[in-house]
């Protein structure tokens, strides 16, 4: 490897080695790091971090100044709390010309200290560099922002690296007022899940609370997300509580309230410290379970019953809340009014739903042609008849497929009377209430 691009990297966490495995096996073996936690007073602490440095093929230091000796891309990539301490330390141990690339997420003003510090030792150049995205499943290709006057240069060398980056014109802080700023949105959305959720399994009624803001919102899929926000604060919350105080800082150097920002420390510090770990596949509520429990809560025995109508047997109601559910899977199938809409559909099914945001279980039914279950997803029958008049079905022909008969076997049904109303006024009489 050129030397010019020997590297270093100061803490050896999740962003570390994601970045280290993007690079490939070549690159690795030319990597140095040093992390506190070979230090820990703990031997299973210290054993574990020794066998990430030898899983990801780099050498482990022992020092801060072993691992930074001859770098010339020095990432540092610790805690929030840390970062400061690490950019002084490091600071006078730099090789000449080094880029100190400064990758915690700190407030604006801990950024502008850390580069005043490497700029008064006289050796490396400070670059201001926010992580845009989760570093899993892209790697060393997740989104960098960089600032300050050396941010050209650094992007030179990591689009050698293959690493996808962009700069923010500016001074040290720019980048990382981006990222402060957005986590109050992206990690205060954590906090927003888990005391919603909480709150509605303490009380017995987060499967109706999330039904309906699905509804209200069709397909952001509140379950799925509420389960995804719950791992992220149960995983990552002490790390993100000591960032988020960051950001409150940030917030609070701009002259506004950080209320929010706080309040959000709070719920990843309190969920963090818990130390739980979240199950691969396992559902919101089974996580926001463990997590009461860790508060000394239980959820209610009893969730709110759904509503009456709920019980009929092979119906679904159109009310309020599936109007809102299926809104844009109504829009699509009232677009096939139209002859040029039926015929790009046809060319391309997935391509066309593409222009509406349906959830992914909306998609498969159409894709899937489930009538039924397009009902269940909050459509409306004479809505969905105009996806089945596409395919050719009219609507007596698609009533016999919904009901699981013949046309011949439904035709006689419906001159007959109908279903009968014995058997067919509740779910229980079907053996599946």
């Amino acid at each position: 490897m050129p030397d010019q691009l020997r590297i270093a990297c100061i803490g050896f966490g999740e962003a570390a080695s994601a970045f280290v495995s993007g690079w490939g096996a070549e690159r690795a073996a030319a990597v140095t790091a040093y992390d506190i936690k070979t230090d820990h007073p703990d031997p299973a602490v210290r054993a574990g971090k020794l066998a990430d440095y030898e899983r990801a093929g780099i050498r482990g230091c022992a020092t801060a100044a072993e691992a930074l000796e001859g770098a010339a891309l020095v990432f540092s990539l610790v805690t929030a709390d840390q970062a400061g301490k690490v950019a002084a330390a490091a600071a006078p141990l730099l090789a000449r010309g080094a880029l100190f690339l400064d990758g915690n997420s700190c407030a604006p003003g801990t950024k502008r200290r850390s580069a005043a510090a490497v700029a008064q030792a006289g050796r490396g150049l400070y670059v201001d560099v926010a992580v845009m995205a989760p570093v899993y499943p892209k790697r060393h290709r997740t989104p960098l922002l960089l600032s300050g006057a050396h941010a050209a240069v650094a992007a030179e060398r990591l689009a050698a690296l293959d690493m996808d980056v962009k700069i923010a014109e500016g001074e040290v802080g720019t980048a990382s007022s981006i990222k402060m700023i957005r986590s109050v949105m992206m990690k205060g959305m954590e906090a927003l899940f888990a005391e919603c959720v909480l709150a509605g399994r303490k009380a017995g009624v987060d499967a109706v609370v999330l039904d309906s803001l699905d509804a209200t919102f069709p397909g952001f899929d509140f379950r799925a997300k509420a389960a995804y926000n719950l791992e992220r604060v149960m995983t990552h919350g002490l790390r993100r509580a000591a960032e988020m105080r960051e950001v409150a800082l940030t917030v609070a150097e701009l002259g506004l309230p950080n209320g929010m920002a706080a309040a959000t420390v709070d719920w990843q510090q309190r969920i963090g410290a818990m130390g739980l770990s979240a199950a691969e596949g396992e559902d919101y509520a089974a996580r926001a379970d463990r997590v009461l429990e860790g508060l000394g809560h239980a959820p209610a025995r009893r969730q709110v019953p759904p509503p009456a109508y709920a019980d009929i047997p092979g119906t679904y109601v159109f009310d309020a809340e599936q109007s809102r559910r299926g809104y844009h899977l109504n829009m699509f199938c009232m677009s096939l009014r139209h002859a040029a809409n039926r015929e790009a559909f046809k060319a391309d099914e997935q391509g066309y739903l593409n222009r509406f945001p349906l959830s992914d279980e909306q998609r498969r039914a159409v894709l899937e042609r489930d009538w039924n279950g397009m009902l269940r997803l909050g459509g409306n029958i004479y809505y969905t008849s105009k996806l089945a008049a596409t395919d050719g079905i009219n609507f007596q022909q698609l009533a016999a497929r919904m009901t699981g008969v013949t046309e011949d076997e439904y035709r006689a049904m419906m001159l007959a009377g109908g279903r009968p109303i014995d058997g067919n006024r509740s779910k229980k009489e079907w053996g599946n209430g």
